[in-house]
């Protein structure tokens, strides 16, 4: 997945400010005003953000502003490492394009070496009421260092928020919790998680006001097969309150026992 990214430098496209009007001039102010606050709640709350951000490469046309971080997150606990979007609460956000006909080449070792798509205009979805962009920035939680399948997981929910509509943060405060079977985390193609989504919940941070809004913290947490099948019937809400009451909370470790009937 490391190899299906880039680095992400500044704004892609922007505009000299000799040329652009005043209310261009405006929206970026607002744009960077936001960056800075978002910035500064995940130095304060989880961690020091690395140099470098990671773009998904055929959504640079969607999602010019954002991308992935990889975060070592000593503000919430020893060897614990963040996976998480940033810029999901973009001021320019929900998403005003699409992207159609990806096409990826890699080499003879499994690297992507280009990739192309063709951008079109969508209309923009509505946000929710009072929100910053999406409403949220969604995080993967484990002690499992520098790993891809978390980067595979993001980049999955990205596309479906952005290009999908999927409205995650909608479908949690709905339902108490989202799960999603099966999800691709890997060129093997066996190589597949669930998750339960939910709110961040204390001793994670949970969540800020923006400039431009609400941001709530989404986190995804691996399960099990059989807790799987129990939320199914049981509920997303009783699902992570036996992860709490297990002492998982909502630490993603693919290898744990399942917490129904222990």
């Amino acid at each position: 997945m490391l190899n299906k990214l880039k680095k992400l430098i500044g704004l892609v496209g922007l505009t000299s400010l000799s040329t652009v009007s005043c209310a261009q001039q405006d929206q970026e102010a607002v744009w960077q005003n936001v960056y800075n606050t978002r910035t500064q709640y995940y130095e304060e709350n989880i961690g020091q953000l690395p140099d470098d951000i990671l773009k998904i490469a055929h959504m640079a046309g969607v999602w010019p502003g954002g991308g992935l971080y990889v975060i070592p997150a000593d503000k919430i606990g020893k060897d614990i490492t963040v996976y998480s979007t940033f810029g999901l609460t973009n001021s320019d956000m929900p998403a005003q394009a699409t992207v159609s006909d990806v096409k990826v080449e890699k080499d003879n070792l499994g690297r992507v070496v280009s990739s192309s798509a063709n951008i079109k205009s969508k209309t923009q979805t509505a946000a929710l009421s009072g929100a910053a962009g999406y409403g949220y920035e969604l995080i993967l939680m484990t002690k499992d260092k520098n790993a891809e399948w978390p980067l595979w997981f993001l980049q999955w929910a990205v596309q479906a928020e952005l290009l999908n509509d999927a409205g995650f943060l909608k479908r949690v405060e709905k339902y108490n919790g989202l799960t999603v079977e099966a999800i691709s985390v890997g060129e093997n193609e066996n190589d597949k998680i669930n998750v339960l989504i939910t709110k961040a919940q204390k001793p994670l941070p949970l969540g800020t006001q923006l400039p431009n809004g609400k941001m709530e913290l989404l986190v995804a947490i691996v399960i099990t097969d059989e807790e799987m099948k129990w939320s199914m019937k049981n509920g997303r809400n009783e699902l992570a309150s036996k992860l709490m009451e297990a002492g998982v909370g909502q630490l993603s470790d693919r290898n744990r026992p399942s917490v129904i009937g222990h």
